[in-house]
């Protein structure tokens, strides 16, 4: 992610998916041993053997297969990837499965969301995922799944589709969607538009963990995001880093009842509050949505309070 500091705008980038899914193969690359839990979850699939031998590949090597994306992964803490090619039996088809162990469910949702396209519309595999023509991709627990097929025609996907149902079936712990996803308000929220940015949010190096998703209002975008601190102290410091940096930058937070308010000099709004050890607010506010982007930080907030109090 960039660490140029824009503040208002949120650094996600999208990652051209085609491109990593077509990554040329590098051959062996690790200096250790492949992990045994992801090798458990490759599924046998009668009539497709593999052809040639499983890759694995870890931060140090990661390069080698991804070769100009590979940082976007190591951003999200990537700990080890398995290639495995299949082939189906008497066909000119194939299967390229790629299984990257993300660490923990935030990080494999981060990347998943950094590749996938809102237009796109899922289907039901693991946690999260989506086909497009002959590809697949999905999130189960800490796992981050992508499969590319040939050849395979009409039959894709439904191939497709049942291979990566298998792998999801095998993830032991999936389900572990990130707490913070299921607080955006449903209202007016772009479908499959939220993101996990884990470094440098909003381009500051202070904020880190931060979920963003899009709301349209009036033709706009607006975009609403939560970062969830280890405790309130440490929510207020990054509170308050924030609010110096805009001071010292001529962009004077004024206070309001639900937080703060700051106007940047290119006519675009924030709206920042905290709810106990979470942060949330509304940023790229244009000019005459102020209103709008007030009430959303309210609904956010009001969604922080619903699932304290739900909790034991």
């Amino acid at each position: 992610m960039s660490s140029i500091r824009c503040p208002f705008k949120l650094a996600t980038g999208p990652i051209l998916a085609a491109t990593l899914l077509l990554a040329a193969f590098a051959g062996p690359a690790q200096d250790r041993a492949a992990g045994r839990e992801l090798a458990a979850l490759v599924p046998a699939i009668e009539g497709w053997p593999e052809p040639e031998e499983r890759q694995s590949y870890f931060p140090e090597s990661l390069f080698e297969y991804i070769n100009g994306a590979a940082e976007s992964y190591l951003s999200y803490d990537f700990e080890e990837l398995l290639v495995v090619q299949l082939e189906k039996e008497g066909a000119a088809a194939s299967l390229t499965l790629e299984i990257y162990d993300m660490g923990d469910p935030a990080n494999a949702f981060g990347i998943f969301s950094a590749e996938r396209y809102p237009e796109i519309e899922g289907v039901p595999v693991g946690d999260l995922g989506y086909l497009e023509d002959e590809a697949l991709n999905f999130v189960a627990g800490r796992y981050y799944v992508k499969l590319l097929g040939f050849g395979l025609g009409d039959e894709a996907a439904s191939v497709m589709t049942g291979v990566g149902g298998k792998v999801a079936g095998a993830v032991k712990d999936k389900g572990l969607l990130p707490r913070p996803l299921r607080l955006f308000p449903a209202e007016n929220l772009v479908p499959r538009s939220e993101k996990f940015i884990k470094k440098n949010f909003m381009g500051y190096e202070f904020l880190r963990n931060g979920f963003t998703a899009s709301y349209k209002f009036e033709g706009q975008e607006l975009e609403a995001f939560f970062i969830q601190a280890e405790n309130e102290t440490a929510a207020e410091g990054m509170l308050g880093k924030l609010l110096d940096f805009f001071a010292k930058d001529k962009q004077v937070p004024e206070k309001i009842a639900l937080g703060y308010h700051v106007k940047n000099r290119y006519g675009q709004h924030l709206f920042i509050g905290r709810a106990g050890d979470t942060l949330c607010g509304v940023t790229r506010v244009p000019n005459g949505l102020e209103a709008w982007g007030e009430k959303l930080l309210g609904q956010l907030k009001g969604s922080l309070a619903r699932a304290s109090a739900q909790m034991p």
